[in-house]
């Protein structure tokens, strides 16, 4: 019997996780079918090839998030001129 843990996660960050922990209980699986001697490089390749995949899938998502973050800000505000010829220093005190 295996031992469980529970670990509290970011609702946004449940999918990403879910996507990790199958494909660390796909690789065991394929390390234990393997034929002898081809472990290392059965494994190997399909982690590269899926941790590619997930990698893009996280950058991806941080890009969504990031996007999102900026849109509930709203857009940005113009830049307003100012006005050369009108000084907006306050005169010195001489003293």
């Amino acid at each position: 019997m295996s031992t469980k843990i529970t670990i509290e996660i970011d609702a946004k960050h449940e999918a990403m996780v879910r996507r990790a922990l199958a494909m660390a209980e796909e690789m065991e699986q394929l390390a234990l079918s393997a034929p002898d001697g081809t472990v290392f490089d059965a494994c190997e390749e399909a982690v590269i090839e899926k941790g590619r995949r997930l990698h893009a899938q996280m950058l991806g998502e941080a890009v969504a998030r990031r996007v999102e973050a900026a849109e509930k800000k709203g857009r940005r505000s113009e830049p307003a001129p100012a006005d050369a010829r009108k000084r907006t220093a306050g005169r010195k005190t001489g003293g």
